[in-house]
């Protein structure tokens, strides 16, 4: 049952942090992180999988901002090139999900990618749709970038739950 609520929660906190901006996407995400912690998690090393994904919202998806695959005329700090609060929170989100719904991807790593490249892309593609995130033309290859890098992605994210032993016993 944790699992599906585990789910039906980052789904929750994917709709307000794309429907009702940076301030209410960063208290949904507070709030989930302690409602994660305390009914979720079984060791505090999975903090260090949601910091990691942290990480790699900034990289990448300011990477991705920079190189004008997103575009927004939101700035975040004078910078246009920075993903918006909202969509960093998503990504600690994202974290949140390995260890609890998507752990029967566990050792799954072609289904994982596979995974990748729908499901993330498509999350992009409304998401982006929603928020008043530009996807640059033709927005086919845009969609394929991020298929490609969330076929990867994932994997990762299942590798590093296998290694720092997170997966639910």
């Amino acid at each position: 049952m944790k699992p599906l609520i585990n789910a039906i929660l980052f789904q929750i906190v994917w709709f307000v942090c794309l429907l009702a901006g940076n301030a209410w996407a960063l208290v949904a995400t507070l709030v989930y992180l302690f409602l994660h912690d305390r009914y979720f998690m079984q060791t505090r090393r999975e903090w260090r999988l949601l910091f990691t994904f942290l990480a790699l919202g900034v990289v990448i998806d300011g990477t991705l901002f920079h190189i004008e695959v997103f575009s927004s005329n939101v700035t975040l700090f004078g910078q246009a090139t920075l993903p918006p609060i909202w969509l960093l929170c998503l990504w600690v989100c994202v974290g949140t999900l390995f260890a609890h719904s998507l752990a029967f991807l566990r050792s799954r790593y072609v289904l994982s990618a596979l995974m990748g490249v729908v499901g993330p892309t498509m999350s992009y593609f409304a998401g982006a749709n929603l928020a008043g995130i530009s996807l640059s033309e033709p927005v086919f290859l845009t969609l394929f970038i991020v298929a490609i890098i969330w076929s990867l992605v994932l994997p990762l994210g299942v590798w590093l739950c296998e290694k720092w032993a997170l997966f639910q016993k």
